[in-house]
């Protein structure tokens, strides 16, 4: 029995031993494997029609790619999964599945429509008899009603004139005194209104100066704040070797472009020279002064990423004791 134990629990570690291992390989892949990146673009002679670009990212040793390409004013997406092209893969199935829906509808009309007709036709020969001999007895009775109506409204009618006029008489004399009493009483009444919307709309006004004041002195403290200007210096400092990271490792290329205006091409060259300290001078820059427009050249740039930068980053800012300070002082905003 112990034995049999044994074996059981023997079993279930080196399963839990397994699963901890891939694991820890997983852990170690996303952390110092890279993500690796390139990108190109060509532009050719002529119009802009004739830019082509591509762009891949990879990871796991180009196990795992996306790759997107731009050819012909079209855009091609594609992805690979240790060589499997699993988009090719997911537009069959969908194809597949496609035909056999239009299939089954189909079928499923050609069914209905028949079944349908039989339908009305029963209901139209039960119910046309039927619809005769109603349409008869709503006659009949509509004409009896019609007789016995038109005598008591008469009598009605008579009876109201009658009373109206002794009532109009009497009714005169007050309105004219209720409409005076109403009229002035309305003019006093939007006087006082409007005197009260003046005052509390000085309140507004005064509260909502006096809150802003509060709110600028308040920022003005927690920006100067020595723990806050050290994990705002923390956070550029993180932020920058980030992307120094995340940019491309080796850039290359050549542009050559002109302007109709030359001044506009010496503008163009100066703005296109504060970009050397990003490149290194690695693209090449052509202008030409020939009095045209046109632009023509490429460009091909790669890099790499890897996991344990972003983490270390997020870590060290997380944990910083600065940080925390600043959090709490915005929930609480209290010095």
């Amino acid at each position: 029995m112990l034995h049999i134990l044994w074996l059981i629990l023997k079993f279930i570690l080196i399963i839990l031993g397994i699963l901890l291992g891939l694991l820890l390989l997983a852990v170690l892949l996303v952390l110092f494997c890279p993500v690796r990146y390139k990108a190109s673009a060509v532009k050719a002679e002529g119009g802009w029609k004739q830019t082509e670009g591509e762009g891949i990212v990879s990871w796991l040793f180009h196990g795992i790619s996306l790759r997107a390409e731009w050819k012909d004013q079209q855009m091609e997406i594609s992805f690979h999964l240790f060589g499997i092209p699993v988009d090719k893969l997911l537009k069959k199935r969908q194809e597949k599945r496609a035909v056999t829906k239009k299939s089954g509808a189909e079928k499923v009309s050609v069914s209905g429509t028949d079944g349908n007709r039989e339908e009305e036709h029963k209901k139209s020969v039960v119910d046309h008899p039927k619809s005769e001999n109603m349409e008869t007895e709503d006659l009949k009775t509509d004409r009896n009603s019609a007789s016995d109506t038109s005598a008591d409204t008469e009598r009605i009618r008579n009876s109201q004139i009658s009373g109206q006029q002794e009532l109009n008489a009497d009714d005169t004399d007050r309105n004219s005194l209720k409409k005076r009493q109403f009229f002035i009483k309305r003019i006093y009444d939007r006087i006082r209104n409007i005197f009260q919307l003046i005052r509390t709309k000085l309140q507004n006004i005064r509260r909502t100066f006096g809150k802003i004041k509060k709110n600028v002195s308040w920022w003005k403290a927690f920006i100067e704040h020595p723990r806050v200007t050290a994990a705002r210096k923390l956070v550029w400092k993180h932020g920058k070797f980030l992307l120094k990271h995340i940019f491309p490792t080796r850039i290359e290329g050549q542009v050559t472009f002109s302007f109709e205006d030359p001044a506009l091409t010496g503008a163009a060259l100066a703005v296109l020279g504060m970009t050397i300290p990003f490149h290194k001078n690695c693209i090449q820059i052509n202008p030409r002064f020939d009095s045209e427009n046109y632009l023509y050249g490429n460009i091909r740039a790669k890099g790499r990423i890897y996991g344990f930068v972003p983490v270390r980053a997020a870590v060290s800012i997380y944990f910083n004791k600065n940080i925390k300070y600043v959090i709490k002082r915005w929930k609480t905003r209290r010095a």
